[in-house]
C-alpha cells in the first residue's frame, strides 16, 4: 500500500509543473476590470499563500489589502482575502485560535458575499471559518452553496474535508484529500494541506508506517516548511518513540522558524533524552548539556511533566523532572 502511495506522490509532483491554477471568474472580473489593482491585490494573496506563522507577512499582506480597499471599497476579492488574513492572524495552534479573532473573518468575508452574491469561493472560504469556529451545521451549508455555484479551487475539497473529519467521517475526508492530490494543483499552500490531511488520517488509522511516509515525502516537497518539520518532530516523539528523530527534527524545524510549539516539542525531546541518560546513570556533561539546552528553549517544567506524563514511554522524563524540582527546592 505504502509504495502505491509514494508511487501516487510522485506522480502528483512530477505532473504539477504543467498544471494551471484555478482563477475564480469573480477575480477575473475584477483583474479585467482593473489589472494595475489587481496585481497589488494578487500581490497579497501571494503573500498569504506563503505564510507559515510569520506576523511580518500577514502585516505586508494587510497593508496591500488596505490600500486596494481604500481605492475600491467595494473591491470584494479583498475583503475575502481579508477574511483570510484574520482567521491566521489569529490561529494558535491546530484548532485553536485567539479568543475572538474569527469573528472579522466572518464579517469580511460576508462583506466579499453582499457585494458579489455569486461568489463561489467566498462561500468555501466561509465554510473553512464556520468549520474553525465550531459551527458545523453553517460550514455545511455554505459549502454545499459554493460547490452549487460552482469553483474548481482545492480548497472546496479540502475545507470539506476538514469538515467532515470533525464529524468523524474520516473516510469520505480522505477521498476528499485524494481529489487534490490527483488534481496536480500547482497552488502548493493547497497541495500541502492535502498531504497533511492524509498524514492525519493515517495516524488516525494507527498505520504510523504510511504517516511516516507519507510525512517525508511532504518534507521533500515542502522543505522550507518549519511547521512540518516540526509536526514530523512530535510525530516521532509521541507516536513513535524516536527521541533523537525527533530532536533532529525539532531542530530543523528552528533553524526555520523560531515558533512556539517547535520549541516546545523539541524541549520535551532533550528532556526526555536527558532523563534516559540520567536513568541511566550517566550525569556528566553531555547529559547536562542536554538538560540546558531543553531548559533555554521552554523553563516551564511543570507544563512539560503535564505533557510527558500523559505518554508512557515519556514517564521517565516526567518522574526525573519532579526529581530536579525537589532537588533544587531543597538546595535554595
Amino acid at each position: 500500500m505504502i509504495r502505491v502511495l509514494v508511487f501516487l506522490l510522485l506522480a502528483v509532483v512530477a505532473g504539477i509543473a504543467t498544471a494551471v491554477d484555478w482563477v475564480s471568474p469573480t477575480d477575473q472580473k475584477y483583474k479585467d476590470g482593473n489589472p494595475e489593482l489587481y496585481r497589488e491585490f494578487d500581490q497579497a494573496r501571494t503573500i498569504l499563500d506563503s505564510w507559515r506563522g510569520e506576523r511580518k507577512k500577514l502585516s505586508q499582506a494587510q497593508q496591500l489589502l488596505a490600500s486596494v480597499i481604500k481605492t475600491d471599497a467595494t473591491y470584494a476579492p479583498a475583503y475575502r482575502e481579508l477574511g483570510r488574513l484574520y482567521i491566521m492572524g489569529g490561529y494558535i495552534n491546530r484548532d485553536n485560535f485567539e479568543p475572538g479573532s474569527l469573528s472579522p473573518a466572518e464579517a469580511a468575508i460576508r462583506k466579499s458575499i453582499e457585494i458579489e452574491p455569486g461568489y463561489a469561493d467566498a462561500y468555501v472560504l466561509l465554510g473553512h471559518l464556520y468549520t474553525n469556529m465550531k459551527r458545523y451545521d453553517q460550514a455545511r451549508s455554505v459549502l454545499q452553496r459554493g460547490e452549487s455555484l460552482g469553483t474548481k479551487s482545492p480548497w472546496l475539497q479540502l475545507n470539506w474535508a476538514a469538515l467532515l473529519n470533525k464529524q468523524g467521517e474520516s473516510e469520505a475526508a480522505a477521498k476528499r484529500y485524494k481529489v487534490v492530490l490527483d488534481s496536480n494543483t500547482p497552488n502548493k499552500k493547497a497541495y500541502g494541506a492535502a498531504l497533511e490531511g492524509v498524514i492525519r488520517y493515517y495516524i488516525l488509522k494507527g498505520d504510523l508506517e504510511a504517516a511516516d511516509a507519507w510525512y517525508k515525502r511532504q518534507l521533500e516537497y515542502e522543505p522550507s516548511n518549519a511547521w512540518a518539520w516540526g509536526n514530523y518532530a512530535g510525530f516521532l516523539l509521541y507516536r513513535r518513540g524516536d527521541v533523537d528523530g525527533a530532536i533532529k527534527n525539532g531542530e530543523k524545524a528552528l533553524s526555520i522558524m523560531n515558533y512556539g510549539m517547535a520549541r516546545f516539542t523539541l524541549a520535551c525531546a532533550l528532556y526526555t533524552k536527558w532523563a534516559q541518560e540520567m536513568q541511566k546513570g550517566d550525569i556528566g556533561s553531555a547529559t547536562q548539556a542536554v538538560f540546558k539546552r531543553a531548559y533555554e528553549l521552554y523553563p516551564d517544567i511543570d507544563s512539560v511533566i503535564a505533557d510527558t506524563n500523559q505518554i508512557e514511554s515519556m514517564r521517565v522524563t516526567a518522574a526525573q523532572l519532579e526529581k530536579y524540582k525537589q532537588t533544587r527546592a531543597t538546595n535554595r
